[in-house]
């Protein structure tokens, strides 16, 4: 039985056929999965039926289902204390993925939401990471705000260089963003991602997104505050998440 309603699986498929234009790929993926979730009925995570989250990660920090300012319904409400000491606060969830081996595209798309009191700047919303790579730190991409503009970190596959476009149109607190982050995984030059800020293309960039070696492959989904890299306390709304997945 389909679980999506006919608005997520046209988001679903609309995004999955734009970022197949941008990269350049013109025949449809030999497979394919997705998912989406709402939060309208709660936050369902671990072993609770229907559940797409593995886990909560709430370390200085606080996720939950409530109700969402500016519309109805409820959406995922992420709140990270300071960073403290040299550890950063997270308020995230994580969803395990089969692996997206290298060739393989996954798309991941929400509404974000990110409190006045909360600097835009140094703040982690996604990592595409492998969980299974035996490496330390789960090695994979960020996107994340300095500055107010949407960025790439890939420090966690050992490239120190950040993707940016300090041209692109900056994110404005207390009101809905729609973001869309699409990555094709890959260890070299045929990798890439492409992001847009409410559909506009706001960064496109070609390169590695995991590292080199055996395996190389995307299977974790981690959204949220990822890590609050601030001395002041983040708080963010992320609502209508969809991910969908090419292999």
């Amino acid at each position: 039985m389909n679980r999506f309603t006919p608005a997520v699986r046209i988001a679903l498929a609309s995004t999955a056929l734009a970022g197949a234009v941008a990269l350049g790929r013109t025949e449809p993926p030999p497979r394919a999965e997705q998912f989406a979730d709402e939060f309208d009925r709660g936050l369902c995570v671990g072993f609770c039926t229907g559940a797409r989250w593995a886990i909560a990660q709430q370390e200085n920090g606080r996720v939950s289902a409530s109700p969402a300012p500016g519309r109805s319904g409820l959406a995922l409400h992420a709140q990270a204390g300071p960073k403290q000491d040299g550890r950063v606060a997270k308020a995230d969830l994580v969803a395990r993925v089969a692996p997206v081996p290298v060739g393989g595209t996954i798309t991941v798309a929400f509404d974000l939401r990110v409190a006045a009191t909360t600097p835009l700047n140094s703040l982690q919303l996604l990592d595409l990471e492998c969980a299974t790579c035996a490496e330390g730190g789960n090695p994979g991409v960020r996107l994340y705000l300095r500055r107010g503009r949407l960025r790439i970190d890939r420090s966690k596959i050992g490239i120190q260089h950040a993707w940016v476009n300090d041209e692109a149109p900056v994110l404005r607190s207390d009101r809905w963003h729609r973001v869309v982050l699409r990555l094709r995984v890959d260890t070299g030059d045929n990798g890439g991602v492409q992001v847009t800020l409410d559909g506009r293309e706001v960064l496109a960039a070609r390169g590695a997104t995991v590292l080199p070696g055996r395996p190389a492959h995307v299977d974790r989904v981690q959204i949220g505050i990822t890590a609050n890299s601030n001395p002041v306390p983040a708080e963010a709304w992320i609502d209508r998440v969809a991910v969908a997945i090419s292999r």
